[in-house]
This record gives structure tokens, C-alpha cells and sequence, in this order.
């Protein structure tokens, strides 16, 4: 299952069930309420166990979580650097 994929499928687990059906790999979720703080704080959580990585604090701003491609990117270059 490639990264985008799987950062979804996590998304889907922390998301606002009245958003789940609408979200796509460009939406905005911060933006769009499909996540509000508590949401992203948990995604982060389930991201770093799924992946094996600890994502830096600061790395945790807007643009890497504006989207599940901007996290999938975010979450390619932990894997790709080894951090």
C-alpha cells in the first residue's frame, strides 16, 4: 500500500465523520474541519507508530498538514532520511 494510501486511511480513523465522504488527497483539512486540533494531534500520534517515526516539532506546521499529499510528503521524506 503506497504512503498517500495509508496516511488516508489514518486520516479516515481521526477525521469528522460528517466530512469522511467528501475527503480527497487534496483536501484541506484543517481548513475544510475535517480535522480540528485534537483530530491532527491524534493523526500525528497514529502516524508515528504506522510509519515506525517521530515526526519533529518543527515539522508540525501548516504546510505539512494542509493535505494528505502534503503529510504522504511529509511522511516519504522521515522514511527516505531515516529520521
Amino acid at each position: 500500500m503506497n504512503t498517500d494510501k495509508r496516511v488516508f486511511d489514518l486520516v479516515i480513523r481521526v477525521a469528522d465523520p460528517l466530512h469522511r465522504r467528501a475527503l480527497t488527497l487534496d483536501s484541506l483539512l484543517l481548513e475544510e474541519k475535517i480535522l480540528d486540533s485534537f483530530g491532527l494531534i491524534q493523526l500525528v500520534a497514529e502516524i508515528d507508530s504506522e510509519f515506525l517515526i517521530v515526526i519533529k516539532t518543527e515539522d508540525l506546521i501548516l504546510q505539512n498538514f494542509a493535505t494528505i499529499k502534503d503529510i504522504g510528503a511529509l511522511v516519504k521524506r522521515y522514511i527516505t532520511d531515516g529520521k
